[in-house]
């Protein structure tokens, strides 16, 4: 009699999760947004080859009165979570503090999360997940990032992400009147990877994700 052991094996993964946390995120998206990343931080962390950075991008005003009035606004980069040093409890503990607001400097904050991005390599996947409800908008004193400017700047730092071998899966979250007002720019960013989910079907991406990750 003879016993046979079958050893199934995964490709390594790192994956980064970056979420739109401007204001317009308010309410049921950034809920449905919020468990959809809870979800597959959790999966991940019963994968032990998966490595999984979550981060979020708005904008802070730093030096204004307490009415809000005087201060600079500057866009704001925030890695909340990364699987390599922090515990999952750490979702579960602090991520319902998270509130959006702020609007969105989308390119901006790509550009500056860029070295934090793996390449993919031949021993592992890299993936960059985003999640997304406008078009990308930001300005102060000396910076003006509206229209052709953010959109041409945002698509050319998602071609730089995907020229470090980094699979890009981008989600729009919206609703029917967003998603009809915003298809092409969106598009024009993002190409083949942008993709269109109503607010009410977030969790689906989660599922798509795990059935990626457990692809040998």
């Amino acid at each position: 009699v003879f016993n046979s052991t079958f050893v199934e094996s995964y490709s390594d993964a790192f994956l980064h999760i970056s979420v739109d946390a401007s204001g317009s995120m308010s309410g049921q998206k950034w809920l449905n947004t919020q468990t959809c990343v809870a979800a597959i931080a959790k999966a991940c962390s019963m994968i032990q080859n998966v490595d999984v950075v979550i981060s979020y991008r708005s904008t802070q005003t730093s030096g204004a009165s307490r009415y809000g009035r005087g201060g600079k606004t500057y866009p704001l980069m925030m890695i909340a979570y990364d699987s390599r040093v922090d515990k999952i409890n750490k979702i579960k503990n602090l991520f319902k503090l998270l509130h959006p607001s702020g609007t969105t400097p989308e390119g901006l904050c790509f550009e500056a999360i860029m070295k934090e991005i793996e390449p993919a390599s031949k021993d592992k996947d890299s993936y960059f997940l985003n999640f997304s409800d406008g078009m990308p908008m930001f300005g102060n004193d000396d910076i003006d990032y509206h229209n052709d400017t953010a959109i041409d700047h945002t698509k050319k730092m998602v071609k730089m992400i995907r020229e470090r071998g980094v699979k890009v899966l981008s989600y729009f979250i919206g609703d029917d009147y967003d998603m009809e007002r915003s298809t092409s720019t969106f598009t024009k960013m993002y190409g083949k990877d942008a993709q269109f989910v109503n607010v009410t079907s977030v969790l689906s991406i989660a599922k798509t994700m795990n059935k990626a990750f457990l692809t040998k």
